[in-house]
């Protein structure tokens, strides 16, 4: 059998998702704000936020929630709260 990645790239594989994909929010959020996840999956990130309802993340395009498209969002807050609160905010 023929190895196509190293030893490193496996282990880092473990803890860092792709930044290219939806794998970076998913991921991410995990890391960041675990607590607060009730579930995640390829298509949602589900959040406990305490309240009488989880809330649903959908994250159906593969190549949304890489890290240029929601790095400066995640960057930007500090509590799963906040980052449910801008991802759930009415457009202006």
């Amino acid at each position: 059998m023929k190895r196509l990645v190293t030893e490193h790239q496996v282990l880092s594989a473990v803890e860092n998702p792709p930044t290219d994909t939806r794998a970076y929010f998913r991921g991410e959020c995990l890391r960041r704000f675990g607590a607060d996840i009730a579930a995640a999956s390829w298509d949602s990130v589900i959040f406990d936020l305490g309240g009488d309802s989880l809330v649903r993340i959908p994250t159906l395009e593969p190549l949304r929630g890489s890290k240029a498209h929601v790095g400066a969002l995640l960057d930007s807050v500090d509590s799963a709260v906040e980052l449910v609160e801008q991802l759930t905010a009415e457009p202006r």
